[in-house]
């Protein structure tokens, strides 16, 4: 029980900055949208298709390096100091070449954007954005090579600090560049995109100084010499290519669902984004634990002490499980409070409101669901649970959402039982394969110790 104490203590203390960093980081896109609103509602639209399809593209990237997260994770477990060095410059190879990609489709993203139909006037605003945004591309994602790595050795706080200054930066940048105040120039929708690369720009370098500098990493010998091992990007990409099918899955499915509800009118379309956004952000508590205890597990399973993933699997579950239940009580105590902020207007509010509710009970289970493939992901497993979240979102899902809110008649209100039923199934899927694994691997360790 002492043992259990511990570890429930651990992951919180290292879960607070995770949380705090993913709430920070949210702040920074709704500054974005609130700052670029201010010149018009056709600015705001275009920035909507933008950052929409800017998204996009880094779940895919983000997909990819998620991986270095439990490969960091073993290795410190085992104390492989050299494996870590080699991991992080291949990490940085595999950054490189997915900002290439990125930068590229970024870059030419109009066209794209045209071909699949989007509004062309819209599309030249939008172009401005994306082409200020992609200079931060090859930062960002160092930096998120240098986050995964802070992370993954139990050291997030330096992240924190970091993502603060970045959020402040961002404001001003937004307002300054935006409108051209205090002698910057006046760039328009563009303005927020070179605001958002300024301050990907000083994460990566804040981060690169301190991994660099600080005591605990100097055994690493970080920069002594560049180390890109192909069997690491192997590795990295074995494991990152379905996280990012996964994450790929879940956003078409959530991004869909605001499409779909267009098809019911503004009322519809409204309170069911004022309940989205309300979900979103309640849901950076569960991740933020989330990452804590697939750092945890990373290193247990680094140590190959299954006993101790098990303990720390169970203890993830308690806990989600009752921010769950916390994070619905207050959505549904609260609801027309929290509504009250979003709109004035009677009909939204109202259906608002019900949707709100729903989403209280939308919060056990997506808090379960995410927990579940971040425990997968810290024993190192992501091709199952792609195809899990693939079956549930894409197929039963999207499947259920749609029959009951329309041909049952149900509407928003059906669309997301339907969500709900679906972080339902996905949570399911995902714990029965972690207690699956993890059973075989402590039967494993029974046997070999008898012989």
């Amino acid at each position: 029980m002492k043992r259990e104490f511990f570890e429930a203590k651990h992951i919180l203390r290292l879960a607070f900055p995770m949380v705090t960093t993913q709430l920070l980081w949210m702040t920074m896109p709704v500054v974005d949208n609130m700052v670029v609103g201010k010149l018009g509602a056709s600015s705001l639209a275009a920035m909507a298709i933008a950052t929409t399809y800017y998204w996009l593209l880094q779940l895919l990237s983000l997909g990819v390096l998620s991986a270095l997260n439990p490969l960091v994770a073993h290795a410190f477990g085992a104390k492989k100091t050299d494996h870590m060095r080699s991991l992080i410059h291949s990490a940085m190879a595999v950054a490189f070449a997915l900002a290439l990609g990125m930068g590229t489709l970024l870059h030419w993203g109009r066209p794209l954007l045209e071909w699949v139909g989007q509004d062309s006037e819209l599309l030249i605003e939008s172009e401005k954005y994306l082409r200020a945004i992609v200079w931060g591309v090859p930062f960002y994602l160092t930096f998120i090579v240098l986050r995964q790595f802070c992370d993954s050795v139990e050291d997030p706080k330096p992240t924190i600090f970091l993502v603060f200054v970045g959020a402040i930066l961002n404001g001003v940048l937004d307002f300054g560049l935006v409108f051209g105040l205090w002698g910057l120039p006046n760039l328009g929708i563009a303005g927020a995109g070179f605001a958002t690369a300024t301050v990907q720009v000083m994460l990566c370098g804040g981060l690169l100084v301190y991994v660099s500098v600080a005591s605990r990493f100097q055994k690493l010998r970080l920069w002594d010499q560049w180390e890109v091992n192909w069997i690491h990007i192997k590795e990295m990409l074995r494991l990152g290519l379905p996280s990012s099918g996964s994450m790929l899955a879940e956003m078409a499915y959530f991004s869909g669902s605001t499409l779909i509800m267009g098809l019911l009118g503004v009322t519809a379309v409204a309170s069911h984004q004022i309940a989205l956004n309300v979900a979103s952000v309640t849901f950076m508590i569960p991740m933020g634990v989330s990452f804590a205890v697939s750092v945890r597990v990373g290193g247990y399973a680094g140590r190959e002490d299954w006993g101790g993933v098990k303990m720390t699997g169970t203890l993830g579950q308690a806990i989600c499980l009752f921010l769950g239940i916390l994070n619905a009580s207050i959505l549904l105590i609260f609801a027309e409070q929290i509504v009250a902020l979003y709109s004035p207007d009677a009909v939204i509010r109202d259906l608002s409101v019900q949707l709100v509710r729903i989403a209280g009970v939308f919060q056990i289970f997506d808090g379960l669901q995410v927990l579940g493939i971040y425990l997968l992901r810290g024993i190192k497993d992501t091709r199952i649970p792609f195809f899990n979240t693939l079956i549930s979102y894409s197929c039963f899902g999207m499947g259920l959402s749609v029959w009951l809110t329309f041909y049952r008649n149900m509407g928003p209100v059906g669309f997301w039982i339907g969500m709900i039923s679906a972080l339902a199934l996905a949570a399911f899927l995902h714990q029965k394969r972690f207690k699956k694994l993890i059973s075989a691997q402590l039967f494993l360790a029974s046997t070999e110790s008898k012989q």
